[in-house]
């Protein structure tokens, strides 16, 4: 009987175990899925603080902010997107509401140690954004020496021309007139006027240290070129040009003396879609403006053309059989806006860019190219379009 009652007993308690344990793993499921939500619900309203969000605060930029907008500025924390992250820097846009409106800002992030390049385009927003007033973002605030000597520049949202638009050489024209006003403002003696902006950290063209450079990168471009013919695969490449191209890589790395006649100013020197902001692209007359300037320097003013002309074409093979027309419509224009501004090119504007490409090309380039190619590191995808040019217009003008 003793036995019997025994086991009932351990049975009786067995089950009650068993409800009593499903019981409370009910309870403690449903406490953690509503602490869940309930959690999910602040971070969607309230999210929690991150290093951006935390740093605008210390440094109070709302109130630095505000001037820009006449009126008091508030960080969305939840609104954050990171555009691009590079060894270099961080990009990423942010947006504030002033007067119940919201705004997109740019917060760009220098990371030290700030390398050479990115000193030149922080130089560009820290010194010479006055200048060029309304053909680069409006820099808002700039912090020096955050997390260990980082630099954060807040600038105005430009949105960029690449995914707003179809891309067609009908769209230079748009461009070009802004293109020329930003020239204008530093063409020769008007950069020395304001020498004192730019002395101590813009390269020069002419400087030695330039010079020098371009020396280097001609005994490069030698070298690689006598490496590519000792390849098979390459030769075939290079064959019919090799002797050409050496004859007129021999007689460098200055080959257009009427380039430095006809006028330098601080150039861009990277003019590609996604380097220039656009706000009305529905609009007749584009407001243009410029967007990173890590390759800013003094130089040839015919420089940014080819940046702007000569590469897309370079890429673009199906607009080829235009090249010369367009060529032909977008120097002249050039030529006539910067006409409006008292600078006047005594050499034909057409000419002008095809040294300027053929300079560039010979200077810099080709050598690229031509590494790439030996090494295999990247794609030489211009190479031949590039000895076409050599071939074709280095013939044009006398190279050969």
């Amino acid at each position: 009987m003793t036995k019997s009652m025994d086991q009932g007993a351990y049975k009786k308690g067995r089950r009650d175990g068993f409800s009593k344990g499903k019981d409370d793993g009910y309870m403690k499921g449903r406490e953690d899925a509503l602490a869940a939500m309930s959690e999910a619900s602040r971070a969607k309203s309230d999210p929690p603080m991150n290093e951006i969000s935390l740093m605008w605060r210390e440094l109070n930029c709302a109130d630095k902010l505000a001037e820009h907008y006449g009126q008091p500025v508030i960080l969305n924390d939840h609104q954050m997107e990171n555009l691009k992250e590079t060894t270099k820097s961080t990009i990423w846009k942010l947006e504030v509401t002033a007067n119940q409106q919201s705004h997109p800002i740019i917060l760009k992030i220098f990371k030290a140690p700030i390398i050479e390049q990115s000193l030149i385009e922080l130089n560009m927003y820290r010194r010479a954004s006055g200048i060029l007033s309304g053909l680069m973002p409006n820099i808002h605030m700039v912090q020096e020496g955050l997390n260990g000597n980082d630099v954060w520049v807040f600038m105005e949202f430009v949105p960029q021309l690449k995914g707003q638009i179809i891309f067609t050489p009908d769209r230079f024209d748009n461009i070009i007139p802004t293109l020329a006003e930003f020239h204008a403002r530093t063409y020769n003696e008007r950069l020395y006027t304001q020498w004192e902006v730019f002395s101590d950290w813009l390269p020069l063209y002419h400087s030695e240290s330039e010079k020098l450079e371009r020396q280097k990168m001609n005994k490069k471009a030698l070298d690689y070129l006598d490496i590519a013919m000792s390849r098979p695969e390459l030769k075939e490449r290079l064959d019919s040009n090799y002797m050409k191209v050496k004859s007129i890589l021999l007689q460098g790395p200055e080959y257009f003396p009427e380039l430095i006649q006809a006028g330098k100013s601080i150039i861009h020197s990277d003019l590609q879609t996604p380097n220039i902001g656009c706000s009305n692209v529905s609009e007749a007359n584009w407001k243009i403006k410029f967007i990173d300037w890590e390759g800013a320097r003094f130089a040839p003013c015919w420089f940014d053309m080819f940046n702007l002309i000569g590469v897309f074409f370079a890429y673009r093979k199906d607009w080829r059989n235009d090249e010369e027309n367009v060529v032909t419509r977008c120097a002249h224009l050039y030529a006539a806006e910067m006409l409006k501004y008292g600078i006047d090119f005594q050499e034909d504007p057409v000419r002008l860019y095809k040294m300027a490409y053929l300079q560039r090309v010979l200077e810099r380039s080709l050598c690229l190219q031509l590494e790439w190619a030996v090494v295999g590191n990247k794609q030489a995808f211009l190479l031949e379009g590039y000895l076409e040019k050599i071939n074709v217009w280095g013939k044009e003008l006398g190279l050969h």
